[in-house]
């Protein structure tokens, strides 16, 4: 049941909106989810122009009764930025590069101030709240664990042929932007070795370059390579059209808070191959919705299993499928947030 109406905003405050990522996928997601609840919520966005006036005017008015962060590392430059807010109670919905990098990098000191200031931090899955505990043993009475829920836009009907491969291809996606920590290449130089032995493999990349210094190298490299497809990125709502034509969904990654686009290819039905590195353990059980893989010679032969066995795909996929649909639901997670909303705007005075 929904909280009812609240007359002091909440502001839920995030690194990016304008390019297409996990994290602003998250904040759409929530955003949506918990206005349907009642909360008068202004999203705030650190790639807006405007966002420091917006924000500045709307601490001056005192019309904010919670702040909702995204990602430690950029709240912590919203509070080093804004000292008032931290007068607010504040929510951390951490999202992965700020624990698995930013813990421990010249970043730590102001995360760890991002979680001193936190009255609840939200992580992912409990991996992460062991993690968040041996580095900052303070925040772990404020720990709450929150699985991301799948939320996939309607599939449109579509062909293989509309997105330039072919119907009798093995289509592996790799959904991620083109920056370092995705490790994107690995997934190159891993399905490169298979692919003379299987001509129906086609890796299909999509998502933005948003580091030029590492995604322009690999742009180059891929267009010596006829059957790797770079479709940049395209938007969310056509995400679902896109997945429910692949075979397999790969996540190579050096570090996760909670691989979102391998979640929406599983729950259409795809096997995934995913980085056994935190935030992507303990999703699946290894073998059984897909497979975890420790270097690139363990994806050569998971991979090589999937494209050999058409009906270990396919049970692979019903498995995933219906993981996602017990384990990852909208409604879980909005009832949590807004149980966490309630809790912190009826205890202010």
């Amino acid at each position: 049941m929904g909280a009812g109406p609240y007359y002091r905003k909440v502001l839920m405050i995030g690194p990016f909106n304008k390019a297409q990522r996990g994290n602003s996928i998250t904040a759409a997601r929530l955003h949506r989810g918990l206005a349907e609840r009642g909360y008068d919520i202004e999203w705030l966005s650190m790639d807006e122009e405007q966002w420091q006036y917006r924000l500045g005017l709307g601490l001056a008015e005192s019309k904010y009764g919670l702040l909702h962060g995204l990602h430690a590392w950029h709240l912590a430059q919203v509070l080093q930025a804004f000292p008032p807010a931290v007068q607010l109670p504040i929510i951390l919905t951490t999202t992965g590069t700020d624990i698995h990098l930013d813990l421990y990098n010249g970043r730590r000191a102001m995360v760890i101030g991002a979680m001193e200031a936190a009255a609840k931090i939200i992580v992912f899955h409990e991996d992460l709240q062991q993690l968040v505990t041996r580095e900052h043993p303070r925040a772990a009475d404020k720990l709450v664990t929150i699985p991301q829920a799948v939320s996939i836009p309607a599939v449109s009907p579509s062909h293989r042929q509309d997105w330039g491969f072919a119907p009798e291809e093995v289509v592996f996606l790799l959904p991620s932007g083109l920056r370092p920590v995705k490790n994107i290449s690995l997934a190159i130089d891993a399905l490169t070795r298979l692919q003379p032995l299987y001509p129906c493999l086609r890796l299909v990349i999509v998502g933005a370059n948003l580091d030029p210094d590492y995604g322009l190298p690999l742009l180059e490299r891929i267009r010596t390579l006829p059957w790797v497809s770079y479709l940049d990125e395209i938007p969310h709502e056509q995400m679902g059209t896109l997945l429910a034509l692949g075979d397999v969904v790969l996540n190579t990654s050096h570090s996760e808070g909670q691989p979102q686009a391998v979640l929406e290819a599983m729950s259409l039905g795809l096997p995934c191959i995913m980085m056994a590195v935190p935030g992507n353990l303990n999703i699946i059980a290894n073998g059984k919705e897909g497979f975890y893989v420790k270097d690139e010679q363990e994806l050569c032969r998971a991979a090589q299993q999937l494209l050999e066995d058409q009906g270990l795909r396919g049970e692979m996929g019903i498995q995933a499928q219906t993981l996602v649909s017990s384990r990852y639901r909208l409604e879980q997670e909005i009832d949590a947030y807004d149980e966490l909303y309630r809790h912190l705007l009826f205890a202010q005075p």
